[in-house]
């Protein structure tokens, strides 16, 4: 069976071939999901399968439509659909970001603990430093540490701190491997961790959870890490606490303004390092994005269920 497919996902020369060819029975049309010419009008539809995060609010028009492969994990900007999608089958990438993201997180705590924030810009200036950060450096071995969010990435993120000998607890509302489940328990525990992952995405439970009283539990000599999403955490407290050096540092990945304003306090935060949402991205990320959306259409196509078909109701 042949379908209308609308691509609007963001690809290079060798995703966009690597679909193309692998096509050539279905009627494929590439587009932007940000600016629709009115060659894409007819297209959208009649599109039957859309691999992109073509925005909510167009959706309706596509009449034909019957499933949706996103380009991304996240996906709080179709909330606004919860029960009104008919039948409409939307599908995420979870699990593909997984490794770059703990990664990233990983080298950005690790980066922040042994000084190598102040060793490079130190190296530029042709500044011997041994003497002041040596005594200053902190070892990852033993560190107590807590994840927020146990999906895919938090899960990965406890295994990789756990073979430094790090002493993980989790927090998870609704996931009984969670060592912590309510946030009065996370207030309890929060005062003791060395370091605090997020990992949370966002939905209508987590926005703000990560306010200015969880904010005001962490440790001074605590490490903060968003590789979740911006609006889970009050942005306006976290970037106080750095200001006022009441954070022994942060590493943050996602922001609630993308790009960041160059005039954003965030960029002048002490002992922060900004990796400005390039946390789950690596080499072949836009060929394995393709691959993905043709393998779940191989699925479709057979009358079989997708993967990582998505609740947009529950966010997750």
């Amino acid at each position: 069976m042949s379908y209308s497919i609308f691509v609007c996902a963001h690809l290079d020369q060798r995703a966009h071939d690597l679909v193309l060819t692998s096509l050539p029975n279905d009627r494929v049309h590439f587009g932007s999901r940000d600016r629709i010419e009115p060659s894409d009008r007819e297209a959208l539809e009649n599109a039957e399968v859309i691999f992109g995060n073509l925005p909510a609010i167009r959706i309706p028009a596509c009449r034909r439509l019957r499933w949706m492969q996103l380009e991304s994990i996240g996906f709080e900007y179709y909330q606004e659909l919860a029960g009104g999608t008919n039948g409409l089958v939307i599908s995420n990438l979870k699990g593909m970001f997984d490794r770059p993201a703990t990664e990233t997180a990983l080298a950005g705590i690790l980066a922040l603990i042994r000084g190598l924030d102040r060793l490079v810009p130190a190296q530029t200036e042709s500044r011997w430093i041994e003497l002041e950060l040596r005594p200053q450096t902190r070892r990852l071995h033993g560190m107590r540490v807590l994840v927020l969010g146990l999906g895919s990435i938090g899960r990965r993120m406890k295994r990789l701190l756990e073979a430094f000998d790090c002493r993980v607890t989790t927090f998870a509302r609704r996931n009984r491997e969670a060592d912590v489940t309510t946030v009065a328990q996370l207030a309890e525990v929060l005062p003791e961790a060395d370091i605090i992952v997020c990992c949370l995405p966002q939905t209508r439970e987590t926005m703000g959870l990560v306010d200015r009283r969880l904010l005001e539990l962490m440790s001074p000599r605590a490490v903060f890490v968003n590789i979740g999403r911006g609006a889970v955490v009050d942005e306006g407290a976290l970037i106080e606490r750095l200001q006022q050096r009441r954070l022994a540092g942060a590493v943050i990945d996602v922001t609630l303004a993308e790009p960041l304003p160059p005039d954003h306090p965030l960029w002048h935060c002490p002992n922060t390092i900004l990796t400005q949402h390039t946390g789950g991205g690596y080499d072949d990320e836009l060929v394995d994005k393709a691959r993905f959306f043709l393998k779940n259409l191989e699925l479709f196509r057979r009358g079989e269920q997708v993967l990582n078909v998505i609740d947009v109701g529950h966010g997750y």
